[in-house]
């Protein structure tokens, strides 16, 4: 099935600018929906990834900031870092060091997220839209200017 969605963005700032999908026909982008599916019952875990994104959004999006998830030819990371621990993790695209895009998550029971039928949907939808934007950048219909993302934002990903 196909699903046409954004990237939204969330938060504007000087060092890092945070973005989202957002799904068409859907009310909240997916780090919304991540927010309003754990803030309940996970609330100090929300509150540390929230802290951590804080943290980032002033220092900027070094890699000691992330677990590298996904494979290697992708940009997929995850919150928390290897210092931190919390029962959730949030999956996000970091582009350049200055553009972090916020996808879902969810509670992380597995060694791996391959092994988690939601963790894993979560980390491909991430890696469909990282290859989306990687082919706009080297077309130059995306482009990357300061903390920005410029251009057609607009993707349509198969959910296969």
């Amino acid at each position: 099935m196909e699903r046409n969605l954004f990237i939204e963005l969330l938060e504007d700032g000087d060092n890092v600018s945070l973005y989202s999908p957002h799904f068409e026909g859907e009310e909240y982008s997916e780090f919304e929906k991540f927010l309003l599916a754990y803030k309940d019952t996970y609330p100090n875990d929300v509150r540390q990834l929230v802290y951590r994104l804080d943290i980032i959004k002033r220092d900027g999006a070094l890699d000691r900031h992330f677990r590298y998830e996904g494979i290697r030819r992708d940009r997929v990371m995850a919150l928390p870092s290897h210092l931190e621990t919390t029962s959730l993790r949030l999956y996000l695209l970091n582009i350049q060091a200055k553009i972090l895009i916020l996808g879902n998550g969810g509670l992380k029971t597995t060694a791996t997220y391959e092994e988690d039928e939601n963790l894993h949907r979560q980390v491909k939808t991430l890696q469909k839209i990282d290859i989306q934007i990687k082919q706009k950048e080297k077309d130059k219909v995306i482009t990357v200017s300061g903390t920005e993302l410029l251009g057609e934002l607009t993707f349509t990903i198969n959910d296969d």
